[in-house]
């Protein structure tokens, strides 16, 4: 990595960037991406990454930049995250997915690291990419593959973004470490606003109830084993009201607790099953499924299986056998 320090002292935006110039530099920045540019020896590309708990954000100035993620660079790290981006100033192409799309200031993108895709910037430009975990995606019933290469206008969410983004990266006034993680949960939390206000847009046929249940089942799939997790607990952490919880799963074939019951006694059956857990007692497979105390756990298991959980146990070391 080169540094050009006449040219850092220059720099009016954003300050605590490297900068790569030439040849060499395309090489130190093909990291997730393979870096070229037609004019490689006039090369210049100033970056800063500033890391958030789960979530990081890199800002990047550049001119004449391409950058290509080819399918013998999917099983890197990146391959989990997907990019949010919004462009500060200029434009740059982007393509993934048969999609392919001009983006400006007033724009939002994003692109999927699990897939391939192409950038490129002519004309100099300023971006942010903050790069959000394709897990956390899933967990809100999104699916991150249909929203490779796709790109919007602002919404409230998204303005509010890109604001935070532009302060907490610009360097003069760093993040510091102890606040670091609470600026990812609000990034987080922003982000998840930007996709959901943008799900109808970009979706067709998109179903905000269809996605709330993908979500409310997601977060029973992760927070089912804490016995104090209940369905109040559930409409809290969706951010809804208990009265529309149940509205959401109104003709589905579960209710929501019915959903967070039959998940646990799942769980607790492969605990009683398994060759592993055959020396767990039955109140320590009622506790790591989520249940309250050993009776509640008996009943709810004998109305789900017909039989105690002794029983259950019992009845699969005979097949073992």
């Amino acid at each position: 990595m080169t540094v050009d320090h006449a040219m850092r002292e220059r720099r009016d935006r954003f300050e605590g960037g490297a900068l790569f110039i030439g040849p060499e530099g395309l090489e130190g920045l093909s990291v997730s991406s393979r870096m070229s540019s037609p004019r490689p020896h006039h090369h210049r590309t100033l970056v800063a990454t500033t890391t958030f708990g789960e979530m990081f954000a890199t800002r990047i100035r550049s001119r004449h930049l391409h950058a290509e993620r080819s399918r013998d660079r999917l099983d890197d790290p990146y391959a989990g995250y997907a990019q949010l981006g919004f462009v500060l100033s200029g434009r740059m192409q982007i393509e993934q997915g048969g999609r392919q799309s001009a983006i400006a200031p007033g724009s939002v993108s994003v692109l999927v690291g699990s897939l391939p895709f192409r950038t490129r910037i002519d004309d100099e430009a300023e971006s942010i990419q903050l790069y959000v975990p394709l897990r956390l995606m899933r967990a809100h019933g999104y699916a991150p593959e249909s929203w490779a290469g796709l790109t919007w206008g602002t919404t409230p969410s998204a303005i509010a973004l890109h604001e935070l983004l532009r302060t907490v990266t610009s360097g003069t006034n760093p993040v510091p470490a102890t606040s670091a993680t609470h600026v990812g949960h609000a990034l987080r939390e922003l982000a998840l606003a930007v996709l959901h206000e943008a799900a109808d847009r970009v979706h067709a046929g998109y179903d905000a109830r269809a996605m709330y249940r993908e979500r409310a089942q997601a977060v029973i799939a992760d927070r089912f084993a804490d016995p104090s997790f209940d369905v109040a607990a559930l409409a809290e952490e969706l951010r809804v009201s208990p009265r529309y919880l149940h509205a959401l799963f109104h003709g589905e074939d579960l209710s929501a607790g019915a959903q967070l019951r039959a998940t646990r006694i799942r769980h607790a059956a492969t605990l009683l099953a398994g060759v592993r857990t055959r020396d767990l007692t039955i109140a320590e497979v009622a506790r790591l499924s989520g249940f309250g105390g050993d009776d509640q756990f008996a009943r709810a298991f004998r109305r789900a299986h017909g039989i105690t959980p002794s029983q259950y146990r019992a009845q699969h070391r005979s097949a073992a056998h």
